[in-house]
């Protein structure tokens, strides 16, 4: 909710200029109910005092709407009379908003908005109003010609015909040799071998035969082994590995997909050159796939000058909004380049506008022209049966009812199990919190040292000592461990239970533990785990990236990043944006994986964040044991609701 601060300076800025003094209550009242910035609504000013429309209450309204439609993620907006008013009433009231939808549909149908909204989708207007399934949409022109572009391209892949592959009986040779003996991948170096998996075989005779290929699965359902096996089989069926390109959404992610394949390689038995070639593979973002150009938002690679790439493979797409796919399906040529998508379409969509990912997925009218290019990975061999049977019953909006339990019984819970905590306030909340500190790294484990030991032990060594020493190793594994051991996730980042406030009390609770200093919100002490939030090719540091700061016998403090097979480390004013990361929001979870999760929920069951996919994000990031902390309501509100992003996507 808006404070009167935000009110006054809009009346100065003038955003309410020229409108009828009977609506200006009426249309105060919706921005106060929809999530628009400042900058938003003095875009929405510019729009109309520009066009001569700053008298228009209902086209204010509209473009209300459409500005907080595109901060949720969704594309464009149906102006039906029916979800018009439906949208306006909850800020403007009934009766306002039947006015104000109808005034708007009257005045667009006779062209009264001609200077704004193109009907006419080759018009170069700010908006565009276009029919999708017998409903216009209305759009800014940016998006409805990236939603565009990326429809086409997406149907020039689904038009090619089916690669030049050998045929059945060597493809059937080839995975069958992927799982034998000496060539299969395995847990650990000479450990046990994965299981053959009769979907992922499946995904891997497809994706050896068609151009476009689409395969979704949810945590510990063997992803990450499918993807290094597809490597594998795209190599051995004639693909070169240099003209192989492994891609992700963010740095960390794509760091991710490198580690993941040099430790899968490592545990073959008998890798041979066509493994080992794989290892010269490295993940990359997107952007840097495409030679992104910052002076002029540009790529090198685009539709004239296509990425020289046989295969691409991309992780996490759950995480690519419309824009992005767009550019990036541009850059591949449909006939030359054969393009295999990963991820899991039950998790958050991407930050930014769209839900691609998800809007391939086939269910019920939408997606079917991927029907024959989609598997789904169902299996899950993590183990932990309680926590799946909980993941399974987030994705069907029904979580079994569970009396909530005090947070000291929570944090003791044994492996593979979950609870609620209620919330109590936040003066509860904060000692909760401390709780989890202490818990979590302060407290001793089973006889072995704990987090905070750890540290101590670790400040009477030298960076050289930990990053090359076998002693310091494994002194540096064992914190890294502890560190992965557990996280807090919150939906927000502001507030009391937001995540910046968390990582403010605990980063100043372990300082006083460990070096008896509280440490403010950006001083660096050893125990400190940080997370970069801006990616640093130079150094190799990637936003959602989580290090370590350590302090030396000299007092000299260095922060330590694993690597596969070490680690690396800098000094603190080497570092990119940072901030403390005990806690970090859902959405900056995707892709990592903790033992003990606590997951927090805003007291406000209306929140705009509370969503089904949401929670399910946030309980499939644990491999342990989960604590949801909040009331059982606002729980109950968050499984009700899916999100739903509008686009003119049917596919």
């Amino acid at each position: 909710m808006k404070d009167k601060t935000f009110f006054v300076r809009l009346r100065e800025f003038g955003v309410f200029s020229g409108l009828p003094a009977e609506d200006i209550d009426a249309l105060s009242g919706l921005l106060a109910h929809l999530e628009l910035s400042l900058l938003d609504c003095l875009t929405l000013r510019d729009l109309l005092q520009l066009t001569g429309l700053g008298h228009d209450s209902a086209l204010f309204a509209v473009l209300a709407l459409m500005f907080a439609l595109l901060a949720e993620g969704s594309l464009c907006l149906d102006v039906s009379f029916q979800n018009l008013a439906a949208r306006l009433k909850s800020g403007c009231g009934p009766q306002m908003a039947q006015r104000l939808a109808g005034l708007f549909r009257s005045r667009l149908a006779q062209g009264g908005y001609a200077a704004l909204i193109a009907e006419q989708q080759d018009a170069y207007l700010p908006l565009v109003v276009a029919k999708s399934d017998r409903v216009r949409l209305l759009y800014f022109q940016r998006l409805f010609v990236h939603e565009q572009g990326l429809a086409r391209r997406v149907a020039s892949f689904l038009a090619q015909s089916p690669l030049p592959a050998p045929d059945q009986g060597q493809i059937d040779d080839i995975v069958e040799g992927l799982f034998s003996a000496p060539f299969c991948l395995r847990h650990t170096p000479g450990g046990a071998p994965l299981e053959k998996d009769a979907r992922q075989v499946e995904a891997l005779k497809r994706c050896l035969v068609q151009r476009f290929s689409i395969i979704s699965g949810g945590p510990g359902t063997g992803k990450t082994s499918l993807m290094v096996n597809l490597l594998r089989a795209l190599v051995r069926s004639g693909t070169p590995a240099e003209r192989i390109v492994l891609g992700a959404p963010t740095g960390r992610a794509a760091q991710r997909m490198s580690e993941a394949l040099q430790q899968a390689v490592a545990s073959i038995a008998a890798a041979d050159d066509r493994d080992r070639r794989l290892l010269r593979l490295t993940g990359r973002t997107l952007h840097k796939i495409l030679g992104y150009r910052r002076g002029t938002n540009e790529f090198r690679y685009n539709a004239g000058n296509p990425l020289p790439a046989a295969a691409v493979v991309i992780d996490e797409v759950s995480m690519v909004d419309v824009v992005m796919m767009h550019r990036f399906l541009e850059a591949l040529d449909a006939g030359k380049t054969q393009l295999v998508l990963l991820g899991d379409r039950d998790q958050l969509p991407s930050v930014e506008a769209g839900a691609v990912f998800a809007h391939m997925t086939p269910q019920g009218a939408h997606g079917q022209r991927f029907r024959k290019h989609m598997v789904v990975l169902e299996r899950v061999y993590r183990s932990g049966k309680q926590l799946a049977a909980l993941a399974a019953a987030v994705n069907r909006g029904k979580v079994p009812p569970k009396d909530p339990v005090s947070f000291e019984r929570a944090l003791k819970m044994p492996a593979d199990s979950w609870c609620r905590v209620a919330y109590a306030g936040d003066r509860r909340w904060r000692r909760d919190l401390a709780g989890w500190l202490n818990w979590q790294y302060l407290r001793p484990r089973d006889g072995r040292p704990g987090f905070r030991e750890l540290v101590l032990q670790a400040g009477g060594c030298k960076a050289a000592e930990l990053m090359h020493g076998e002693a310091g190793r494994a002194l540096l594994s064992a914190l890294f461990s502890s560190v992965d051991g557990c996280r807090i996730l919150a939906l927000v980042r502001h507030g009391a239970l937001g995540s910046n406030a968390a990582n403010r009390q605990l980063a100043a609770e372990l300082s006083f533990a460990i070096e008896q200093v509280s440490a403010g919100p950006e001083e660096l002490f050893s125990g400190a785990v940080v997370m970069v939030t801006r990616n640093d090719y130079a150094r190799g540091l990637f936003n959602g990236e989580v290090g370590l700061a350590l302090r030396d016998p000299d007092g000299l403090c260095r922060v330590y990043f694993k690597r596969a097979g070490g680690f690396i480390s800098f000094l603190p004013d080497q570092l990119p944006a940072w901030e403390f990361g005990y806690a970090l929001t859902v959405h900056k979870s995707q892709g990592s994986e903790f033992d003990d999760v606590l997951l927090v929920l805003p007291p406000d069951e209306n929140h705009r964040l509370l969503s089904r996919e949401a929670v399910y994000t946030a309980v499939t990031r644990a491999r342990r044991r989960v604590v949801v902390y909040g009331r059982r309501r606002v729980l109950n509100a968050a499984l009700s609701r899916r999100v739903e992003r509008t686009s003119g996507l049917s596919w």
